[in-house]
């Protein structure tokens, strides 16, 4: 499947070029929902997980794009133990990126971006809120990929590697006992993504 993807990819590029010139947008739009469902003696668990991202950019000069990310995730657990887990994230970040034509229509390209995450959880028990938590992150970072502009209005990108540096402060409270903490940490996180482990895509309209 990827060796025809890929195939398919260097016919297109071989056909037409486009230059991302001074003054041009990019709008984005991403959905990722995933649903699992699972039943033992004890009764039925369920899993449903939703994320939407939304992106604009705009080429500030050729082949250099300014952006903005906005992040939103729900994530909610139900277990048949009267167990319930809920999450949600809040986040975006600010990027840049710069573009190095490969072949026609096919770049690379790095870039860089900061942001910041927050999240809210709880768990219950029996109907009763047990837990809750909050975190923050703020985080800054690198990576690199490739992107396909298809035409003069659609692009497809994937990221290949990132490398990020994050301060994070989550903050529990048990409801049900006087037993609060606070936590903090840095990490520093480099992974490969796209077509090494994942093939994924991030869809853009250009105007």
């Amino acid at each position: 499947m990827k060796k025809q993807l890929l195939t398919a990819i260097a016919v297109c590029v071989s056909l037409c070029g486009y230059a991302q010139t001074k003054g041009t947008n990019a709008l984005g739009f991403g959905i990722n929902s995933f649903t699992q469902k699972s039943s033992g003696t004890s009764g039925k668990n369920e899993i449903n997980s939703n994320f939407f991202s939304f992106s604009y950019g705009h080429f500030i000069k050729e082949n250099v794009k300014l952006g903005i990310d906005l992040n939103y995730g729900k994530n909610e657990q139900k277990y048949a133990s009267f167990s319930n887990q809920m999450s949600k994230i809040y986040g975006g970040n600010i990027n840049y990126q710069r573009y190095f034509p490969i072949v026609k229509t096919l770049y690379a390209y790095a870039g860089g971006k900061g942001g910041y995450t927050y999240t809210e959880s709880s768990a219950e028990m029996a109907g009763v809120t047990r837990v809750v938590s909050t975190g923050n992150e703020y985080a800054i970072g690198a990576y690199g990929g490739v992107t396909w502009f298809v035409s003069k209005r659609l692009a497809l990108e994937t990221s290949l590697l990132s490398a990020n540096i994050a301060y994070n402060q989550t903050k529990d409270k048990n409801t049900g006992y006087d037993n609060n903490s606070k936590t903090t940490q840095t990490t520093f996180n480099m992974s490969t993504q796209g077509f090494i482990n994942n093939l994924s895509f991030k869809i853009y309209l250009l105007f």
